[in-house]
């Protein structure tokens, strides 16, 4: 069904040097290190001009924490594969609407999500949260949107733009979907209370967000739904996201109550079988939508 000779494969192809899945890994693994150094580094000073207040925090930790990531990426596309930018889907055509298509879409499927573990009674409203709920927090809410914007870009941008369609064109699209998909998933191990189930379900994220890109020959839409996923999870109802703590409030503060099986626990909902279920479905409807016109061009 999917061909590497049609969209961003095809795109990958042009690249004057295609590592193989070693060198791809390695690379990987350099931005990732490389770009939290950098970051880090610029972060520590930030930290000492901006003052305490959580929002800023957060958004000052997901700019500097990813943004020297993708940098990275688009120094080596750039100029070791002599390639576009644009070549890894970020083309400019339409990209605002694309965008916010995929920010609904995350949006919906989230709040799917929590009315699924709502309704069969694994919610509670949390009476006496950590960080600000409600109005109060409404600042916080909307000031690290960017953030949430910057650091889910970045992952896209590594792990679909690059690493995916890289493997897809070098080998075959089966590769470079499953490979990405499962590092995706490694790459959260160390987060705070994870759990095979939680690698799992990360896993099944990657896939949906890696058949979205090949359906659409696009990034700016996954980039979106990823930004909305977060934000919905950790800013619109209070939930711990790939198992950390959102100390810059939440508009509704739930808990998670029951099987942890079922809800996630202390990682969120990431890491229970309701997510497991949406993606599921997510994974099954985006499989069998028609490609992208374009992208057989």
């Amino acid at each position: 069904m999917f061909s590497n000779e049609n969209g961003l494969f095809r795109e990958a192809k042009k690249a004057k040097v295609l590592p193989n899945i070693i060198l791809c890994i390695l690379w990987v693994l350099l931005f990732l290190i490389g770009g939290q150094i950098i970051g880090s580094t610029f972060a520590y000073f930030t930290k000492r001009i901006i003052g305490n207040n959580p929002g800023v925090l957060l958004l000052n930790d997901l700019v500097f924490g990813f943004v020297f990531i993708s940098l990275l990426v688009f120094a080596r596309v750039k100029f070791r594969e002599k390639r576009s930018i644009s070549s890894i889907g970020l083309k400019k055509d339409g990209f605002i609407k694309k965008y916010f298509i995929g920010f609904g879409i995350g949006i919906l499927m989230f709040s799917i999500v929590v009315l699924l573990l709502s309704i069969s009674g694994h919610t509670v409203v949390n009476s006496n949260p950590i960080s600000p709920s409600g109005i109060a927090a409404l600042s916080g809410v909307l000031i690290v949107i960017p953030g949430w914007m910057i650091q889910s870009a970045t992952e896209e941008i590594l792990s679909r733009g690059w690493f995916m369609n890289v493997l897809g064109a070098r080998y075959n699209v089966a590769v470079g979907l499953i490979v990405s998909s499962t590092f995706f998933g490694l790459m959260h191990f160390a987060n705070p209370n994870v759990s095979i189930l939680a690698i799992l379900n990360i896993v099944l994220v990657g896939l949906f967000l890696g058949l979205y890109v090949i359906k659409t020959n696009d990034l700016w839409g996954v980039c979106g739904l990823h930004a909305a996923w977060n934000w919905t999870q950790g800013n619109v109802f209070g939930f711990e996201v790939s198992g950390q703590k959102v100390t810059s409030g939440s508009l509704m503060h739930l808990k998670l109550t029951g099987a942890e099986w079922f809800t996630g626990g202390a990682f969120g909902p990431e890491a229970g079988m309701a997510a497991a279920i949406v993606l599921s479905i997510g994974i099954i409807i985006i499989y069998f939508i028609p490609l992208h016109k374009s992208s057989k061009d």
